[in-house]
């Protein structure tokens, strides 16, 4: 299906094709000019494809209540100006133009994290953000990721030191097979963001799906079939935050087994309660029954409890290891950056009814600290 090509100068009279962004499945987005508003705007191009196109509906419909809702447009969500319709055929969303994704600037810097300051930012707007859709719009965003968090500005970054670069180059053997990275390190000029992409956002009263999340920033209630709600987003947060720290993967798996035993060896045993209230299909894939002495009356009577499946139910000695491997979440900051360890330790509560809400969140000392570099 051939699509509007990048280079042609105009899409209808108001807005002047500037420059390619960017390519995807669902089509392509263009830097233009709105020589109405007189404004830059970034115009995401729909294939003519069916579900690409849904999809979009469905994201435009969210964005126009966010942006109802978000007058003053200080919510910190992406904008969304207009939608229209290209040649009879091509549905597009015309939005604010943001920079470069978090992920896209650690992938930059050679995966190395970003400055402390800069992740305090980040967390504090992003949790205001979640803030914002969960409490106005009673809203699950669904899909957090450093990849759909953009900074504000598009202005180049500038060349910096990276404060942890011992310590990055010393763990480079051990954690990964990526080569030393170059000199050159890149920090933005604003710590300022975005949240993107609510093509899959939920709303509280809407059906929800069993499964949300890109895995790796999945929490144990969708793993283990228990339902969800707007704390899923917490969960989501406090990964991106410790991967903006050391730049690779908190749960760095593909199996849920794994992720699970991961979920026990980085943050602490998964609750009984949790546990016994799993999802049938959970329980046959990833728990088995463990024998437990339980008191009754004068006598002791055998019970079985629910406990995860590992290491006896791991897929291979490899996998095994690789969970055993992991460091503690207390130990992946060194002791001056004790509170980022601690804030996401705050986050990371394995079950969600005593998981903090966005507000209780930013209360967290993280977020109003000094912390140097």
């Amino acid at each position: 299906m051939s699509m509007p090509k990048a280079k042609k100068p105009s899409m209808g009279s108001r807005y002047q094709i500037e420059e390619l962004l960017g390519d995807g499945t669902f089509g392509r987005v263009v830097l233009a000019m709105d020589a109405k508003e007189n404004r830059q705007v970034a115009i995401k191009i729909i294939r003519d494809v069916k579900r690409y196109m849904e999809n979009a509906k469905i994201e435009a419909a969210i964005l126009k209540d966010i942006r109802k809702a978000d007058a003053s447009g200080s919510s910190r969500c992406s904008l969304m100006y207009d939608t229209f319709t290209h040649d009879s055929k091509f549905f597009c969303l015309v939005l604010e133009p943001l920079g470069m994704s978090l992920y896209d600037f650690i992938k930059k810097n050679h995966f190395r994290g970003f400055w402390v300051q800069d992740i305090q930012v980040f967390a504090k707007q992003s949790l205001k953000a979640l803030k914002f859709l969960h409490k106005e719009l009673k809203m699950t965003h669904t899909d957090l990721k450093p990849e759909n968090i953009l900074l504000q500005t598009m202005v180049p970054a500038r060349p910096s030191r990276f404060p942890r670069e011992k310590a990055w180059q010393e763990a480079q053997p051990q954690k990964s097979s990526r080569s030393k990275a170059v000199p050159t390190y890149l920090r933005p000029v604003s710590a300022d963001i975005k949240l993107i992409d609510f093509g899959n956002a939920t709303y509280e009263h809407e059906h929800h799906s069993s499964i949300i999340n890109t895995r790796q920033y999945r929490g144990p209630e969708v793993v283990l079939e228990l339902g969800w709600n707007e704390r899923s987003d917490i969960w989501s947060i406090a990964c991106i935050i410790m991967e903006l720290y050391t730049g690779e993967l908190l749960f760095g798996t593909h199996e849920n087994l794994e992720h699970l035993a991961m979920m026990e060896r980085i943050v602490g045993k998964l609750p009984q309660n949790l546990l016994d209230g799993a999802g049938d299909e959970a329980k046959a894939k990833y728990l088995a029954q463990a024998p437990a002495g339980k008191s009754y009356g004068d006598g002791w009577q055998e019970s079985k409890v629910w406990r995860l499946n590992w290491p006896d139910g791991a897929s291979s000695p490899t996998s095994e290891t690789h969970v055993a491997c992991q460091d503690r979440l207390a130990d992946m900051t060194p002791r001056e950056h004790w509170l980022l360890s601690d804030f996401v330790a705050s986050l990371l509560v394995h079950d969600p009814k005593k998981r903090p809400s966005a507000s209780e969140a930013l209360r967290h000392k993280f977020l109003s600290e000094q912390i140097e570099e």
